[in-house]
Order: structure tokens, then C-alpha cells, then sequence
């Protein structure tokens, strides 16, 4: 290995170092449960001000997708970095300064705002990190995707950890320190953050490099490609063949399955479909970002309200749930809260990396009896979110969270563990960020949806017991009944998919 190989393989290995450090001090939107109970006590705010200003976090970290997913295509990843770091240190100081008592009676609107700040840098270093490993691991993408992703669903158990030892009885502290800790990491990492020439399945063996941008998406806005073999002949056998050769036909026989058998077989390079024109049009698109709304819509009203669904079982078992808790009881139910977020964020990471992995390999085994369609795994994650909803909705003991809350992680960290995968490899890595920040659109309509529908359920049951607080699984009954619904929507629509997509598979 000659002195500048070597050199790019270890800024490589760095770019990758450095893109996970990222990711981990992203994930926070997911810390809020933790701090939820405090700050809603604090503002004085009703169950479903506190969903609202709960809502801003993944407005900002959603419907930002599209902006910065823009941006880090267009200027690479440390620019996004930067403002990453800039919007998550303005929103979680921005926070400490609302719970201090600093802007009186506006604390609900500013809230709301600092928490839009929070969703936006998550949104951003999300895109910086694994739009980075996108193009620089191609080979194995869904494992180097996998990890950055991962690390961003642990974000939340490495702050909780920290509450949960340090700062238990002062939140203020707590976000102060989180915003010093999240602005000096990413300030550092940027520094190392790089786009480097792709390994090889972006080179002379992929149509997709070597005619441009312009060829991806045509027509059906999936990554399109000239049919032909002979760019193969002379590396026939190898890995890097066999991955490229791997990729033509699934790209083919998506294309197959939109726009039908008769299609031409030779397409010409045209202007790709992407971002919002793509799942405007294209089917395919439509029912992937269809699905994860199904899918991460419960998943992210019980991250959100995991605080005060503990709560309500808690004070339930209580002689008079109407008293105000005493300290020692105040401490226990951050230790509850600080458990199930860091079980929630810890399940999260081994689906994020674990299905990232699991999938490459299936992947790799197409045409074995061991091998696996993307979608398969998407199914999985569907299932496991299904699980979770109707378990909360027979929940009686607080212990009887523990199973929900590995579900809903596991089923809601597979989800966005293959999901980017399968969007950079459908649709192109070139486009990854702008088509990938159209989906991201999809959990903060879901999300909201839940979280809306949970306040009002919640507030309802609360005015019978004439309090702000609701005591009782009938707090949250309904809205497990209705999440569990959706998620089997979802199951229903992957199901949908995973046979379309073999389906086109079987023509071959």
C-alpha cells in the first residue's frame, strides 16, 4: 500500500470517526421525555401544550429534512455541520434560560421555538453524518450508514445517563451542560468531515457515476441505467463486479415494476426526478414514505410521552394520586423516566446497526436460500412496532412498559436504519440527501398527528378527574388502540411492497 493510499484510507476511516461522534450528539429530540415532567411543571402547561411544544422538536427535526438535505448535497457536509452545532447550542441554551424563569409568561412559545432550534441541528448533523458515510462507504452502505445512525438513537441514552447520575434534581444545569457538550463535539468533528472519491461502486463500473447525475431517475425517478454487460467483461468474478452487477438489476427491476413490462430496455440519460417531483409521481416512492408515516407516527407519541405515561401508572398505585408527590417520590419517577428513555434509545441503536448489517448481508445472498429483499427488514420493524402498540394498550404496571419500550425502539430504530439504505440505493446516492430529507417529512405528519391525538385523550381524561393531571391507564388506552391500527396499516403497505419488489424479481 503506496504513503497516499494509506493516507486516504486513514482520512477515510477519520471522515467515519468523526461522522459517528456526530450522529451521537444529534439524537437528542428523543432526550425531552426526560425532562418533559419538569418543564411542564415549571411552564404550567396542560398535557396537550406540553404534546404542542413537545410537536416543535420534530417539526425542526423533520420538515427541516428537505432544506438541509439540499444543502448537504450541495455544500458538502462540514457546512451543514456548522449549523448544526450552531442550532442545537441556541436551542438547548434557549431552553435552560425558559425553564430558569427568563421569559415569564411567553416560557410556552419559547419553548416551542428553542425546541424547533433542537429538532433543526439534529436534522442537520443526521444529514452531515450519514450523507457523509453514504458516499464515502458503498460497498457495505448499509452497515456504514447503520453505525452513524445508530450512534444517533444512543444520543438520548448517553445524555439520560448523565441526568440520571448528575443532575437529577436540576434541569436547568442538566440542558446547559448539553448544549456545551453538543457545540464543542461537532465543532471538533467537523474538522475531519470529508467526501472522499467513491471506493469503487461509484467509479467506471456504475452507470450512475459515470454518466452524471443526470441519469438517475428517468421517467419513474428511480436510478435508471442502460442495460448492458460489457462494462463487466473484464473485472468478471470479483466482488466489486458482482456488488455492481447486484445494483443494475435492482435498479431494473424497479424500473420494471413502475413502468411495466413493455418498457424500452435502452433509456437515454435525462434530468433525474428528485426530492418532492419524485414522490409526486413515483409509486414506488409514494409507498415507502407511506409507510414510515404509519410507522413512526405511534413510535413517536410514546418517545414523547413515555414521561408522562409512567407518571399516570405511577400516581395511579399512589393512596391519593390527587396529592403533589413528595421529593423521594420526585427522584423515582426521573429514575423511571431516565430508564425507559435510555431502554427506548439503547433498543433504537441495536435496531439501527443490527438491521443496517443483517440487511447488507441478505442483501449479498440474493439468489440464496439466506438471502433478503431491503423491504424484508422494513416488514420486520413494522412488526415490531405493531408488538409494542398493542402491548401499551393492555398496560396496567409500570413493569409492564419494559416490553413496550423495547419494541417501540427496536421497531422504530429498524426503521430508520434501512430505510435511508433503501432511498440511496433506489433512488441514487447523488440525490440521497434532497430524497431523503422529502421522507423525513413523513414522521413529523405522523407525529404530530399522534401526539395531538394523545393531549387531547389525555386532557380529556384529566377535566373528568377536574385536574391537569390524568391518573390511570385510561390516559393513554385509546391512543395505543389507535397507534396499533396504524402500525398495522403499515405492516400491510410494506407487505404490499415487499411483493411488488419480488415480484419484478421473479421476471428476471
Amino acid at each position: 500500500m503506496t504513503l497516499t493510499k494509506r493516507a486516504s484510507t486513514a482520512a477515510r476511516a477519520a471522515s467515519f470517526l468523526a461522522a459517528c461522534a456526530v450522529a451521537l450528539v444529534s439524537g437528542t429530540p428523543y432526550l425531552y421525555s426526560t425532562y418533559a415532567n419538569q418543564l411542564t411543571t415549571r411552564l404550567a402547561l396542560t398535557a396537550l401544550q406540553s404534546n404542542i411544544v413537545a410537536a416543535g422538536v420534530h417539526y425542526g427535526l423533520f420538515l427541516s429534512g428537505p432544506l438541509f438535505g439540499r444543502l448537504v448535497d450541495s455544500r458538502g457536509p462540514r457546512t451543514v455541520g456548522l449549523l448544526a452545532a450552531g442550532l442545537l447550542m441556541m436551542g438547548y441554551a434557549g431552553l435552560s434560560l425558559t425553564y430558569s424563569g427568563m421569559f415569564y409568561s411567553f416560557g410556552f412559545f419559547t419553548a416551542f421555538l428553542f425546541l424547533i432550534f433542537v429538532g433543526m441541528g439534529s436534522q442537520a448533523g443526521y444529514m452531515t453524518s450519514v450523507s457523509t458515510n453514504a458516499h464515502n462507504f458503498q460497498s457495505a452502505r448499509g452497515l456504514a450508514m447503520g453505525v452513524p445512525i445508530a450512534c444517533f438513537g444512543l444520543s438520548a441514552l448517553l445524555f439520560a445517563q448523565i441526568n440520571n447520575h448528575f443532575y437529577q434534581d436540576d434541569t436547568q444545569a442538566f440542558l446547559l451542560l448539553v448544549a456545551k457538550v453538543i457545540g464543542g463535539t461537532l465543532l471538533m468533528s467537523v474538522l475531519f468531515l470529508a467526501v472522499f472519491p467513491s471506493e469503487l461502486v461509484d467509479g467506471p463500473l456504475d452507470h450512475e457515476s459515470a454518466l452524471g447525475p443526470a441519469s438517475i431517475g428517468v421517467g419513474t425517478g428511480i436510478g435508471n441505467v442502460p442495460i448492458s454487460h460489457t462494462s463487466n467483461d473484464h473485472v468478471h468474478g470479483s466482488e466489486e463486479a458482482e456488488e455492481h452487477r447486484r445494483r443494475t438489476q435492482e435498479r431494473e427491476r424497479l424500473l420494471h415494476t413502475v413502468t411495466g413490462p413493455h418498457s424500452p430496455t435502452t433509456i437515454l440519460p435525462q434530468p433525474p426526478l428528485r426530492g418532492f417531483r419524485l414522490f409526486r409521481t413515483n409509486r414506488i416512492a409514494q409507498l415507502l414514505m407511506l409507510s414510515v408515516l404509519l410507522l413512526s407516527g405511534p413510535c413517536l407519541m410514546y418517545v414523547t410521552n413515555a414521561g408522562s405515561i409512567i407518571r399516570a401508572i405511577y400516581r395511579d398505585h399512589m393512596d391519593d394520586p390527587s396529592i403533589p408527590p413528595s421529593e423521594e417520590e420526585k427522584i423515582r419517577l426521573q429514575q423511571l423516566q431516565n430508564f425507559h428513555v435510555s431502554l427506548i434509545s439503547l433498543c433504537s441503536c441495536l435496531g439501527r446497526i443490527s438491521v443496517g448489517l443483517l440487511s447488507d448481508l441478505g442483501k449479498r445472498g440474493a439468489g440464496k436460500w439466506w438471502g433478503a429483499n431491503r423491504v424484508a427488514f422494513l416488514l420486520y420493524a413494522g412488526v415490531c412496532v405493531w408488538l409494542g402498540q398493542a402491548f401499551g394498550s393492555t398496560v396496567k404496571e409500570i413493569g409492564d412498559l419494559t416490553k413496550v419500550s423495547t419494541l417501540v425502539g427496536l421497531g422504530y430504530g429498524s426503521v430508520f436504519g434501512v430505510a435511508p439504505t433503501i432511498v440511496s440505493e433506489w433512488f441514487g446516492v447523488h440525490s440521497f440527501g434532497s430524497n431523503w430529507g422529502w421522507i423525513s417529512i413523513a414522521p413529523a405528519v405522523g407525529g404530530q398527528f399522534f401526539n395531538l391525538v394523545y393531549g387531547s385523550l389525555y386532557d380529556r381524561e384529566a377535566r373528568h378527574e377536574h385536574t391537569l393531571e390524568c391518573f390511570g391507564r385510561e390516559c393513554f388506552h385509546y391512543s395505543f388502540v389507535l397507534g396499533t391500527c396504524s402500525s398495522f396499516l403499515g405492516a400491510l403497505v410494506l407487505t404490499y411492497l415487499l411483493v411488488l419488489t419480488r415480484r419484478s424479481a421473479s421476471r428476471e
